[in-house]
């Protein structure tokens, strides 16, 4: 009898642990910096660049400060996600959300040839509040007097998200993003007796990754105590794909031969 016969005898259940995906759903695009449009402007609470006012090479505070050199190009070196992030919520039989912490590490390229490496949001802080040798830009999504974030916010059709900052002392550690979305999103439909399973699971995929960076105006940003210090205004956006399924763990059996 032939080997190729032979292997049919040689054939086993092999127990394989998978995920059944119930539901999945992509959204693709998503723009997760950004800050909010004011309100004296058109089409108020939508999205508009994230605009960081970056202290330029050499400058220093002062009530009559030298301009420094002024930024010529900023890139994205990295985007690092926390441990444990991103996660998903399912709240009630109505909703899902979506919520990871990340930071931002940029390479900052100045007029002069000099470059320099910005963590943000730990070098961050806002305009108008008191200077300190750490930071490297300043934002509007802190309030300057209580050094308090600003959550920036967008909501559309029961899509809701939010941007705001994680503290972790006297500094800013992460940013935190976040999206609420209606269950009847998810692709097949999930039924309330699968969300109710206490063995469903949750899988997020980030993916796709890409920023917007502009170089906008100088600017004489005040430091605090009257005193003034300059930047280069820029505006930066992060936009990404977002994938998420709902699943349960099981346990399936199949008739093969095992390599091992």
């Amino acid at each position: 009898m032939s080997e190729s016969v032979n292997s049919v005898y040689d054939w086993q259940q092999i127990e394989i642990f998978t995920r059944q995906i119930l539901g999945k759903k992509v959204f693709r695009d998503i723009c997760t910096f950004w800050q909010d449009k004011p309100d004296n402007q058109p089409d108020q609470g939508t999205k508009q660049p994230m605009r960081l006012y970056i202290i330029n090479d050499g400058a220093c505070p002062g009530t009559s400060p030298s301009s420094g050199s002024a930024v010529k190009c900023v890139k994205l070196c990295k985007r690092a996600v926390l441990p444990d992030y991103p996660k998903n919520t399912i709240t009630g039989t109505k909703k899902s959300r979506i919520s990871y912490r990340y930071c931002l590490i940029l390479l900052v390229e100045y007029e002069n040839g000099e470059f320099k490496v910005i963590t943000l949001p730990r070098q961050l802080s806002a305009l108008g509040s008191h200077y300190s040798g750490s930071v490297m830009a300043f934002c509007e999504m802190i309030t300057p007097d209580e050094k308090t974030p600003i959550p920036q916010s967008n909501n559309t059709a029961g899509f809701c998200e939010k941007l705001t900052l994680i503290t972790e002392g006297s500094t800013f550690s992460a940013f935190d993003y976040m999206m609420t979305f209606p269950i009847n999103t998810f692709e097949p439909g999930i039924s309330s007796v699968d969300l109710e399973n206490p063995t469903l699971q949750s899988t997020i995929l980030l993916s796709n990754l890409r920023y917007e960076s502009d170089v906008a105006e100088p600017f004489l940003a005040p430091a605090g105590e009257a005193n003034f210090i300059w930047t280069t205004a820029v505006d930066f956006m992060l936009y990404e794909d977002i994938t998420i399924k709902l699943g349960v763990d099981q346990d399936i059996v199949v008739q093969g031969l095992s390599e091992l």
